[in-house]
């Protein structure tokens, strides 16, 4: 589900969970274990966060959220699960390290708020981001609210949220909720440019 290498300076975190990288709890287990032995590694400046997979993350599985809520216990499951979201992303941005999120694909609700947990976002000209949650009656629950306020100000914020538009990679930059929009196509060469750059 998370794959990862480390190489001189970087650490690559691949998402690796077919077909959409739909957030579960094993993929959260597995990303915190990944940052765990990121601590025991004080060469890496720069984690590149990326997926293997067409699309970046569709964010929380519906699955796992369905499960949740046919229970008597559900609601505090899913109560349990978005506060763990949030703790992998609170995690992400305290980082001592550089973080870039590599935005291939579409990267929707909790997957773009793992993207607007990083440092710096690059996104391919053509891919798909947003909040969605409001279309489905929920909210966005792992600090995308907060953070896309503090990047890209209250009526962007506002727009995106209370709407639940989604916007291609280029409008993303126009926007300010990524710092590059390139080619899908050049976006591995200019990512690794980007990443020996810092």
């Amino acid at each position: 589900m998370i794959d990862h290498q480390f190489q001189d300076s970087v650490l690559t975190v691949t998402l690796s969970r077919a077909p959409v990288n739909a957030i579960n709890r094993q993929w959260l287990d597995e990303f915190h274990a990944v940052l765990d032995a990121l601590v025991r590694r004080s060469e890496v400046a720069v984690v590149v966060i990326r997926s293997s997979e067409r699309v970046f993350s569709a964010g929380a599985d519906l699955k796992l959220m369905r499960d949740c809520f046919a229970t008597a216990e559900g609601s505090r499951e899913m109560v349990e699960t978005t506060r763990r979201m949030q703790r992998l992303n609170d995690r992400i941005e305290r980082l001592p390290q550089v973080t870039l999120a590599v935005i291939g694909g579409t990267a929707l609700g909790g997957g773009f708020e793992l993207a607007l947990a990083c440092d710096l976002r690059v996104a391919a000209c053509e891919a798909q981001m947003g909040l969605p949650e409001a279309k489905l009656g929920l909210l966005p629950g792992a600090g995308g609210t907060q953070r896309l306020s503090r990047l890209c100000g209250p009526g962007v914020a506002r727009r995106a949220i209370l709407t639940g538009e989604t916007f291609t990679g280029a409008q993303a930059r126009e926007l300010g909720m990524v710092q590059w929009a390139v080619d899908g196509q050049e976006l591995g060469r200019f990512s690794d440019q980007l990443v020996e750059r810092i």
